[in-house]
Order: C-alpha cells, then structure tokens, then sequence
C-alpha cells in the first residue's frame, strides 16, 4: 500500500521518504505532552530537526516518540533541559563525552546515588514499621534526621546511627 501523501516526509535536501512520519499533533497526543513544549524541545536541541513537508510542514518520524519521552523521563530525574540538551548531542552524534558532558553525568551520578541510599533507607523503614517494629523514633523522623545527616555526611559524617541502629549506606 502506497504512503498517504501526509506520512511522506521531503528531508532540506528534497528527498523524499516513505517512512511513517507523525505530525507534530500526532507526536504530542503519543508522548502525552504539548504541541509548544514539541516545538520549544527542538528550540533547545534535545530534539533533531524534523524533516518538512513540501508545503513546509514538520513531519516526524516514529523514533522522535522515543526522544521526547527520554526528554520526560531525564527531566523527572532531575536534568535540566539544558543539561537533556547537552546529552541529547551526546546520544545523537555518538561522539565522546565533553568535559562539560562528562561533569553533568558525573553530577547526576552522585545525586542518584544519594536518592539511592534514601529510599532505601526509607524502605527499611517501612518494612519494620509494617512488622509492627516500634521504632523509638518515628519513621519519618527517622528518615528526616538520616537524610539530614547524609547530606551534611557530603562533609565526612556519613553511615551515622539514628538510635543506636547502623545506616549502611548500599546502592
């Protein structure tokens, strides 16, 4: 079966492709964000520009589902869009990291590692409290306090005891 005239892309250089190519609609509705966040994605780079119909319209191949949705999921994390941006290049011309590229990895590598160590730290806790473990502390209280130390720990002070039980950090 032949393409419909909407799904054949015509790439700057006037080839033409039969690949499924979405609109920028289309794009947005599966990746459950907005036409403009689409457009400002491209504004910044995280996005490759789309090829373009004759009459000038963006059309995007099916791939693009999996860069918006990376975008989503890296600004859930904790990136900044710049920081997609800088990897979004990263990813997409396979070259070797920059130095830049390789201090925001090495940045989001020690941030992860932290919410690591919380959640499971919060997971013990919930799994005594959920043993009917009395805590003589709140698990909330316990999880706060921890939580403080181990950002002050950035400072030496970490795998301190909250009352008298050891906070082995594991990741």
């Amino acid at each position: 079966m032949p393409p419909r005239r909407s799904d054949t892309a015509v790439s700057l250089d006037g080839a033409s492709g039969s690949q499924e190519t979405l609109s920028i609609g289309e794009l947005a509705k599966r990746t459950a964000v907005s036409t403009r966040t689409i457009r400002y994605y491209e504004e910044l780079g995280i996005l490759p520009a789309p090829e373009r119909t004759v009459g000038g319209t963006r059309r995007y191949p099916v791939d693009y589902i999996f860069y918006v949705e990376g975008a989503r999921i890296l600004k859930q994390l904790g990136f900044g869009l710049e920081e997609i941006a800088e990897l979004g290049q990263f990813a997409l011309t396979g070259a070797s990291a920059s130095k830049r590229t390789q201090a925001i990895l090495q940045e989001k590598l020690s941030e992860l590692e932290h919410r690591i160590r919380v959640l499971n730290r919060l997971k013990e806790l919930v799994a005594g409290a959920s043993r009917g473990r009395q805590p003589s502390e709140a698990p909330v209280s316990a999880l706060l306090r921890w939580v403080s130390e181990e950002n002050n720990g950035k400072n030496g002070a970490k795998d301190k005891a909250v009352n008298g039980s050891p906070l082995t950090a594991r990741t």
